[in-house]
């Protein structure tokens, strides 16, 4: 079998873009519809669509943190930046700030998976956590505003 790695990181691009794509298509049709902004909490839920995503297809692959880093940046800083929806400014803003978060919540998510990974709930246990660490994200945000 082979070893999906990197899964991770190409899950990431595919819902960010995914994503992207339906705000693309809602600003075309539907010009007057106000679209949710990248903030932290959005960031969060992208991130934790991902971890789930990568738990299910391939669970126990190793990760490299920093390299999660480095393509969380990327991925956050260019495809947002590509799609016209922030300038060159902001792409480095959300590059830093997505890198952090996607980083942070990876570790957290994986601990977690790593506790709870056996029993009756271990199937449910990863869309479990990831509401958990939603809703967590959610109050990390009200409380920097």
């Amino acid at each position: 079998m082979k070893e999906k790695r990197w899964f991770l990181n190409t899950a990431l691009a595919v819902v960010l873009g995914i994503g992207l794509l339906v705000c693309i298509v809602l600003r075309t049709f539907a010009p007057r519809m106000i679209l949710p902004a990248l903030d932290i909490p959005n960031m969060a839920l992208v991130s934790l669509a991902a971890l789930v995503l990568d738990h299910y297809v391939s669970h126990g692959a190793k990760r490299c943190y920093v390299c999660a880093f480095v393509f969380s940046a990327l991925t956050f800083g260019l495809l947002p930046f590509v799609a016209g929806f922030v300038t060159l400014k902001d792409a480095l803003l959300l590059a830093a700030v997505g890198g952090v978060v996607f980083t942070a919540i990876a570790w957290i998510f994986s601990s977690i998976q790593d506790r709870l990974s056996t029993g009756p709930a271990a199937k449910a246990a990863p869309v479990l956590s990831a509401l958990g660490l939603y809703l967590a994200a959610q109050c990390f945000a009200g409380m920097l505003l």
